[in-house]
């Protein structure tokens, strides 16, 4: 039996071993602690890099959902202006106003006399009677007034189908440009930020040190006046990228417009207001309209004539749209307008805007003939059609309800439908995810 002694003893002989192992346990120890804190670390850092990224795409995810709402509210906001200038030159209120005073006038002639008037051919004598329409000084025939009708009715009709269209598309691309922008902006700010936090105390004493001895105090109060001189800068550049809008609003339209009307004079010229025609004829006729003015504007270089104003009208359109502080500030450093410039045009020459703007046209297309359709269906039917007078009024009031606005009730049908159009989605998202 080992004696106390004998177990010192052994203690001491094997000190050295003892020791040794102790050490090597506790390094072991130590060494697993360490791992494991490495270990927890990393994967906190994965974690938080996880969430990070989830934070992050779900922060674009709602930003892009938000700016297709900005743009279709954008759209509701332009649409009276719109609605005002294409009135003056296609005012269908006054031919109906004109033609309701024929009708007026005529039953009060059958009340006075005895004879019966002619009907369509039948003209006003009165001199400057109210809503009555005047050409070469002399008053316009009924017959006169329903042809004009007819005519601008279904010019206003197409060209208002084709300048909305237009007009999403533009609105979308400008601001999914703009938004794709401020986000990298952001982006670059918070990952210096970032970067600059992980640099250590060592390189963030000597920034401090290198800053202070090379800038003074007053090159400091420069800098930060020339940062907020750039950030106002680039916010002018941007307002005056999106009022180029007006260019559309005002003048790009006539480009529709022009070949609406020779298409229109084609299809539809050499019927009077009595002939008829069934629902499916009309369609077809107006369809060969829609197909000509894809042929002309949608598949040449027509279409960035009428989307945005030519390098030689961007002051013109400027001098309408900004006050003269903010125009001289663009005069002055154009370059980010240049830069929002170029990437909006390359985007409207591409292919896919034009499949685009083609599959809003079909979907406005679609939009008309069911209203068309459901105006015409309460009339009374000749035969087995229409008169054209009847689609005159359909497409008058077709207008109508495309032309709608309201920024709090935001009910326009046609509007909604467009905005949900599966390929404008594509190419929104095509855009604003363009990082490169």
């Amino acid at each position: 039996m080992a004696t106390p002694g004998n177990g010192r003893s052994i203690v001491r002989r094997h000190r050295g071993k003892i020791v040794f192992s102790l050490a090597i346990f506790g390094s072991l120890v130590t060494a697993g602690s360490v791992f494991l804190w490495l270990v927890k670390r990393w994967l906190y850092r994965q974690q938080l890099r996880l969430t990070e990224q989830h934070f992050i795409k779900e922060q674009i995810r709602r930003r892009f959902a938000q700016t297709q709402e900005d743009s279709l509210y954008a759209l509701y906001e332009l649409i009276p202006v719109f609605s005002l200038v294409v009135g003056r030159k296609l005012d269908l209120e006054e031919l109906v106003i004109a033609l309701r005073d024929k009708k007026l006038n005529k039953m009060g002639n059958r009340a006075s006399d005895d004879g019966i008037s002619s009907g369509i051919s039948t003209s006003v004598t009165s001199n400057g009677a109210p809503g009555s329409l005047q050409g070469g000084g002399e008053t316009r025939s009924k017959a006169e007034l329903w042809n004009e009708l007819k005519t601008k009715s279904i010019v206003k009709l197409v060209t208002v189908a084709y300048t909305v269209s237009s007009l999403l598309l533009l609105t979308r691309l400008q601001l999914n440009i703009l938004t794709r922008r401020e986000y990298l902006e952001t982006a670059v700010k918070m990952a210096v930020e970032k970067e600059g936090k992980d640099e250590g105390l060592s390189n963030w004493f000597k920034s401090i040190w290198t800053d202070a001895h090379a800038n003074s105090s007053n090159s400091s109060s420069t800098t930060s006046s020339s940062s907020s001189g750039n950030s106002k800068a680039s916010y002018i550049n941007e307002q005056a990228f999106l009022s180029l809008s007006w260019w559309l609003l005002n003048r790009g339209w006539l480009e529709y417009e022009a070949v609406a009307q020779e298409s229109v004079e084609s299809e539809f010229g050499s019927l009077s207001p009595r002939d008829t025609l069934s629902l499916e004829e009309f369609g077809n006729r107006l369809t060969n309209v829609f197909v000509n003015v894809n042929e002309r504007i949608l598949k040449s270089s027509k279409l960035q004539q009428a989307l945005l104003p030519s390098r030689q009208m961007e002051l013109f359109v400027l001098q309408q749209t900004l006050d003269p502080e903010a125009l001289g500030v663009v005069q002055r450093d154009s370059t980010i307008l240049s830069q929002l410039l170029n990437e909006t045009t390359q985007c409207i020459e591409s292919t896919a805007s034009a499949v685009v703007l083609e599959s809003l046209i079909n979907e406005s297309f679609q939009y008309i003939m069911t209203q068309v359709e459901s105006n015409t269906s309460t009339k009374k039917r000749s035969g087995q059609g229409y008169q054209i007078a009847v689609f005159s009024i359909a497409c008058k009031d077709c207008c109508t309800s495309v032309l709608k606005s309201g920024v709090v009730s935001m009910d326009n049908e046609l509007l909604s439908r467009l905005d949900t159009c599966p390929q404008l989605e594509d190419l929104s998202a095509s855009v604003y995810s363009n990082f490169g």
